[in-house]
């Protein structure tokens, strides 16, 4: 900002949508301060911010959380061991059995329910009809 501001003038701001710092045109003023701006060139409306260095920058925390602790469908399925099945409804399976479904792929059989079988795969769990009783 170089010498005197008004309505209509211009005045370098950090426009929101460009996400660079650019001319614009004052709308609004308050006190002698640009409270509202309008971007020259793609023409948003927004409020007045000074350049990207001056604005203080929100910190960041790189700490793990429980759920990212958590092993993915994926990485379950593709350390699962043991000879695969091919899936039919007509089959019965255990948990830790490892099949394989013409849609889904490869999955691991979880847990065992009244005529069907929860299966994790590789991108969700799924149940599964079975013969288990």
């Amino acid at each position: 900002m170089t010498g005197k501001i008004s309505t209509g003038g211009d005045v370098d701001s950090f426009c929101t949508r460009c996400r660079l710092n650019l001319a614009h045109i004052v709308v609004a003023m308050v006190a002698g301060v640009p409270v509202r701006v309008k971007c020259r060139t793609c023409g948003s409306t927004h409020r007045f911010r000074g350049a990207p260095s001056d604005r203080p920058r929100p910190v960041r925390r790189e700490s793990a959380s429980p759920r990212s602790l958590r092993p993915t469908p994926a990485s379950v399925v593709d350390a699962a061991e043991g000879p695969e099945h091919s899936y039919r409804m007509e089959d019965s399976y255990r948990p830790g059995d490892v099949i394989v479904h013409s849609v889904f792929g490869k999955g691991v059989v979880q847990k065992t329910l009244f005529r069907k079988c929860s299966i994790l795969f590789r991108d969700r769990e799924r149940i599964l009809a079975t013969a288990n009783t």
